[in-house]
């Protein structure tokens, strides 16, 4: 008898074996069909993400690159002396609305860094820099009752000297750098 019962066990053993293999292969597919079905959802929402991201996106950093060559364009001293100067001014006066002309331009195009690559940036801070070191060496070099048109002249001298102003150099740098 106690065979028997042993035998049965066996048996049942044996048929839980049958039955369990092809369940847990089952159960495997099933495993990685719903990870692909779930890896494929993923990575289309993702491209779809991605396309709006830059649907949003690509628009505000060509603005934004359109703002710093305009940026550029109004720190140039040729044009800032067309704005600022105005007639019977001197040297002081003209200085000092020089250097609040690029500080405004600034501050009023500071955000534009979010969306412009860090070496543009870079680039356009340079300018900035060069520009106001220009503007401060020709005030400088003058004596204290010059003329508005005396520190033009010396600023249009000391840009002379150079193959292109730190703007132009800029300039062409960001415009180079965003079309590639």
């Amino acid at each position: 008898m106690k065979l028997k019962v042993v035998f049965k066990r066996i048996i049942s053993m044996k048929e839980i074996l049958i039955l369990s293999i092809p369940l847990a292969g089952m159960l495997f597919i099933t495993y990685l069909m719903l990870q692909h079905f779930h890896n494929k959802s993923t990575a289309e929402n993702d491209l779809r993400n991605d396309f709006e991201k830059n649907k949003t996106y690509f628009p505000l950093k060509i603005q934004a690159y359109e703002r710093i060559i305009l940026f550029l364009e109004r720190i140039d001293p040729s044009n800032m002396m067309i704005r600022a100067h105005k007639s019977g001014m001197n040297a002081t006066s003209l200085h000092r609305e020089l250097l609040k002309i690029i500080r405004d331009e600034y501050t009023h195009n500071m955000s534009q860094q979010i969306y412009i690559q860090p070496n543009s940036w870079k680039i356009l801070l340079n300018a900035k820099q060069e520009t106001i070191q220009i503007i401060n060496m020709a005030i400088n070099e003058l004596e204290d009752n010059s003329s508005g048109l005396d520190l033009s002249a010396k600023i249009f001298e000391s840009i002379a000297k150079l193959t292109a102003s730190p703007t132009e150099n800029a300039r062409n740098k960001i415009v180079k750098e965003f079309q590639s």
